[in-house]
């Protein structure tokens, strides 16, 4: 068995005469990817506490809606073309909540749709866990994900002509309460979800499950897009190197807002960083946000979407036959195996925990495809989460990896954010 890593090679290089097809070259490519680099203020605006959380219906996020209005202006239309001005970027459900949406209109064709979401809605004060007066500002779940979506939208902007296919910039409302805003778009879309050829979410972002792990992310779901999605899901990983790795899309656990696409057999790719210590508490603010990672994952994010939007052919959505599969159990061994490195900062009631688990998935990984068994990995993952949870600390001088861009990395940082605000080559 060739394994996942073997066939996406194979697919890559198979593909190669569709990748070359696109319109843009590598050097406009990167060029805009500097733009998509640029996620930092928007992350810090997005958690600051005069929002309040976000929790949805919230006066806090009311201000979010309004800033958020504010950005996407910026970049393209109201996808609701029956309102107009500000309102055409808003889709109205359950009285008080809000989804945001906009779209970068498309080309050669432009009535083919790639969706990119995450989550702006959070916790209004004290709806999460927190001591005294702490806000629950969220700044990893998810203003770290809408930071990625507004940076691809202004990348997006900042290549020399639009994309091929048109590509919808989607904020929702309403998903820690049960994905209430991307399960009400699919049941109401702004455009058919026939025409949908792939739905791109970013939730928990920027985040770090333990030091040794610091470059490690998922990508969840490629496969539901068959070997198309899976290539390109790929490339756009390889050209960044970043550690991200791929997982079925059973261990995104329907908790994300690709859930409702996935349902409607829309093919998805689900970017996240999995859930660690400071996950739905009030620590989960600006300073344990790995910065120099998240502009990674927004960089991979914006190669991604170019790539959907121009590849002639579209994803075809996949059935899956299985929740979880080897190559699943490969990349939750590896981890586990890396993480052991850090068994000095696991709370020690885990710490045997921890090397158990990993003897384990070693254990299983060598006994080859063959001995594969349903839900190995899918076990492997529970037991692994229980660990990063609640045995490795939620601790702001632990978790990001430290700013090592020097000055000119930065001075690129601010040149994107440049090109954002002053370039608009097609038309705004």
């Amino acid at each position: 068995m060739a394994g996942r890593v073997g066939l996406v090679a194979a697919v890559v290089a198979s593909l190669a005469a569709v990748t070359s097809s696109s319109a843009f070259g590598p050097e406009e490519i990167s060029a805009a990817a500097i733009v998509a680099r640029n996620v930092d203020d928007a992350v810090r605006r997005l958690a600051a506490d005069d929002l309040e959380g976000r929790g949805s219906g919230s006066t806090g996020a009311g201000l979010a809606e309004e800033l958020l209005i504010d950005e996407l202006e910026q970049i393209g239309p109201g996808l609701d073309v029956s309102r107009a001005g500000r309102n055409a970027y808003r889709q109205d459900f359950d009285v008080v909540r809000t989804n945001l949406v906009a779209v970068v209109p498309g080309g050669a064709r432009a009535n083919e749709y790639v969706i990119v979401g995450a989550h702006y809605d959070h916790f209004a004060p004290f709806g999460c866990t927190g001591l005294g007066d702490s806000i629950c500002n969220g700044a990893t779940d998810d203003a770290a994900g809408v930071a990625v979506v507004l940076a691809i939208g202004r990348a997006l902007r900042a290549l020399p002509t639009p994309p091929a296919r048109s590509v919808v910039l989607a904020l929702w409302d309403g998903e820690e309460l049960g994905l209430l805003g991307s399960k009400y778009f699919v049941a109401h879309p702004l455009v058919p979800l026939a025409d949908v050829v792939a739905n791109v979410n970013f939730d928990i972002q920027g985040a770090n499950l333990a030091p040794s792990v610091r470059d490690v992310s998922f990508a969840i779901g490629s496969e539901s897009g068959g070997e198309l999605l899976t290539a390109l899901t790929q490339q756009a990983i390889d050209a960044v190197g970043l550690g991200t790795k791929p997982l079925s899309v059973t261990f995104g656990q329907g908790r994300s807002d690709y859930q409702p696409f996935w349902g409607k057999h829309v093919p998805v790719v689900f970017f996240t960083d999995a859930t660690n210590a400071c996950y739905h508490t009030s620590a989960d603010e600006i300073d344990i946000v790995d910065f120099a990672k998240l502009s990674r994952q927004s960089e991979i994010g914006f190669r991604l979407v170019v790539a959907l939007s121009e590849s002639e052919p579209r994803p075809n959505y996949v059935s899956l036959a299985s929740l979880d599969t080897y190559e699943d159990l490969v990349v939750l061994s590896e981890f586990l195996t890396r993480a052991l490195a850090d068994l000095d900062v696991v709370d020690p009631a885990y710490q045997g925990q921890l090397l158990s688990l990993e003897q384990e998935a070693r254990a299983r990984v060598a006994a080859g495809p063959d001995g594969f068994g349903p839900t190995d990995a899918l076990t492997i993952a529970q037991d692994a989460l229980t660990i990063t949870t609640r045995g490795i600390p939620c601790d702001p001088m632990l978790l990001p990896e430290p700013d090592t861009r020097g000055a000119a990395s930065i001075a690129i940082l601010a040149l994107g954010a440049a090109i954002a605000r002053c370039r608009r080559p097609w038309g705004r």
